[in-house]
C-alpha cells in the first residue's frame, strides 16, 4: 500500500520540461554553489563515449575561453606593434624628405625609405612639365602632357584617384625603368586639386598593392613628397 501511495504521488506531482530547468537554473545561478555535491555527480557525455563530471565539463570551458582571450590579446598586441613599427617609419620617411637637400636628395631618400622600412621596391616621383623640366635626376621625371608616360597614364590623369593593383610588364617597365619583375604598384596624385604630379611605388609582390586596400598610408606619402618637392621647384 505504501508504494502504491509514492506511485501516486509522483504521478500527481508536476513535471518539470527542460526549459523549465534551465530557466530556474539561470535565476538561481548559486544553485550549484548550495548543492556542490551535484557538480560531481553529473555527467555529461563526451563525444567519444565516455562521460566527464559537471566541474571537469566547466574547467575544459573555461580553458578554451582564456585560449581565445589570450589569443585575441596577442593579434591586439601584434597589431599595435606593427601600427608602433609604421608610426616610427613614416616618421623616419618625414625626417628623410625634410632634410634633403636637393630634389636629387628627395628622390634618394624616398627610394632608401620604401626599400628598407616598407618593403616596396620601386619608386618614381613624376611632376608636371609646368613646374620641372629636367631629366638628370634619377627617380624624378617630367610629365609632358602629350608624352610617353600622359598617354600611358590617362585614366588616372582624367579622374585623379589614387590606382593601387596588379601592374602589366609595359606600365612597370615604363614607371621603373630600372628595377625588375615589378608586378604591382600603386599611383598617388600629388596635389590632387592642382595636379603637381604623382608618384609611384612599385613592389615584386602581386599582392603587395590591392585595388580595396587602406589608402592612409599612401595618401600621407603623397603629402610629404608634394611638400618636399614643392620646397625645392
Amino acid at each position: 500500500m505504501a508504494e502504491l501511495n509514492t506511485q501516486a504521488k509522483e504521478a500527481a506531482a508536476p513535471k518539470l520540461n527542460e526549459r523549465e530547468i534551465v530557466a530556474y537554473l539561470k535565476a538561481h545561478p548559486d544553485f550549484l554553489a548550495r548543492h556542490p555535491d551535484l557538480l560531481e555527480s553529473i555527467e555529461l557525455k563526451h563525444r567519444s563515449g565516455s562521460a566527464v563530471s559537471l566541474i571537469e565539463k566547466q574547467v575544459e570551458l573555461l580553458r578554451a575561453k582564456n585560449q581565445r582571450l589570450e589569443d585575441r590579446l596577442e593579434r591586439l598586441l601584434e597589431a599595435a606593434r606593427d601600427n608602433e613599427r609604421r608610426q616610427d617609419n613614416v616618421h623616419r620617411l618625414a625626417r628623410t624628405l625634410i632634410r634633403a637637400p636637393t630634389l636629387a636628395g628627395v628622390a634618394a631618400g624616398l627610394a632608401k625609405c620604401m626599400r628598407e622600412d616598407f618593403d616596396i621596391d620601386a619608386t618614381l616621383i613624376g611632376i608636371g612639365a609646368a613646374h620641372y623640366k629636367r631629366h638628370d635626376i634619377e627617380g624624378i621625371v617630367p610629365i609632358e602632357p602629350d608624352g610617353r608616360l600622359a598617354r600611358a597614364l590617362d585614366d588616372f590623369f582624367r579622374t585623379r584617384l589614387i590606382e593601387c593593383g596588379p601592374i602589366d610588364a609595359e606600365r612597370a617597365q615604363l614607371l621603373f625603368p630600372k628595377a625588375t619583375a615589378i608586378r604591382s604598384a600603386a599611383i598617388v596624385p600629388l596635389e590632387k586639386e592642382k595636379s603637381l604630379g604623382f608618384v609611384a611605388l612599385g613592389s615584386r609582390e602581386a599582392e603587395r598593392f590591392a585595388p580595396r586596400q587602406g589608402k592612409l598610408f599612401l595618401e600621407l606619402t603623397a603629402d610629404l613628397v608634394a611638400a618636399a618637392v614643392r620646397a625645392r621647384t
